[in-house]
């Protein structure tokens, strides 16, 4: 029987997502601290943070003390017994998320929260499958962009993965290189142009139109991706080779964007 959904705030997850959101908090906490020096004290604190929400949750102590293993451990043991927590509880932790991990992004070492300011030159829309098809406007509510859905919602499609953002500079330069991909070509459905991407990471925020959206993670390429690669080495996608990632995003604010616009991060 599948699960019950869950109502977070604005965002409705099924089942299905809050079990795999409970199975990625080792993976989102190392994409929050990726490939830069943050503040030590914030970092200590924000771990506390999330793994005491994670104890509370299911009432269980972990000893671990590397906050990496012991976000991990703790998701893991939410996840397996999900269907023991009470919903109301559930919701509660799913809202408190993303804010606890955005404090990281603003107590920032590096001043990375300074903005940088782009502009949208694709927006991308598929019922199904990628390549995505160009529109020049679109409607973007909490669930994400109207008219635009993965097929495999396994790894896809929670509300933390509304939205999939990607350079046009990286696409370009991949293009450039000889490779056959595209806007659109990857997944993603809102393309940005001369933004710094080095500032485009996890706790940042997006604006663009009259959208606002929390980036959450790094989009982590898989094989379906590897047509657009002359060689097939679709890990030219992964955030481990530097600013060159694909991100997912949290819809803060829903609106409407076109192409044209002013694209914000900070």
């Amino acid at each position: 029987m599948a699960r019950p959904a869950v109502i977070a705030g604005n965002h409705k997850y099924s089942g299905t997502d809050a079990h795999r959101t409970l199975l990625s908090m080792g993976s989102l906490w190392q994409h929050h601290l990726h490939d830069v020096k943050r503040d030590p004290h914030c970092v200590k604190s924000v771990g506390e943070e999330l793994a005491q929400q994670l104890e509370s949750l299911i009432n269980e102590r972990n000893p671990e003390t590397q906050i990496d293993e012991k976000l991990k451990a703790l998701g893991e043991s939410a996840a397996a017994k999900i269907d023991e927590i009470d919903p109301e509880v559930l919701s509660k932790w799913l809202i408190n998320l993303w804010p606890t991990f955005a404090k990281i992004h603003k107590s920032d070492a590096q001043n990375l929260s300074t903005q940088s300011i782009g502009k949208v030159v694709g927006i991308q829309i598929s019922a199904n499958s990628v390549p995505k098809t160009s529109i020049s406007h679109g409607v973007v509510n909490y669930e994400g962009l109207d008219g635009d859905r993965q097929m495999a919602r396994t790894h896809h499609g929670r509300p933390w993965q509304a939205l999939c953002i990607w350079s046009d500079e990286v696409i370009n330069q991949h293009a450039s290189a000889g490779h056959p991909i595209a806007r659109g070509s990857a997944g993603e459905n809102i393309t940005i142009s001369q933004i710094d991407w080095s500032k485009v990471r996890p706790g940042a925020t997006l604006e663009f139109g009259s959208v606002r959206a929390q980036i959450t993670g790094y989009a982590i390429p898989c094989k379906k991706n590897a047509r657009w690669f002359s060689d097939g080495d679709y890990q030219r996608l992964s955030h481990e080779l530097g600013a060159v990632s694909r991100v997912y995003c949290l819809v803060t604010q829903p609106g409407s964007v076109s192409v044209g616009d002013t694209a914000i991060c900070r």
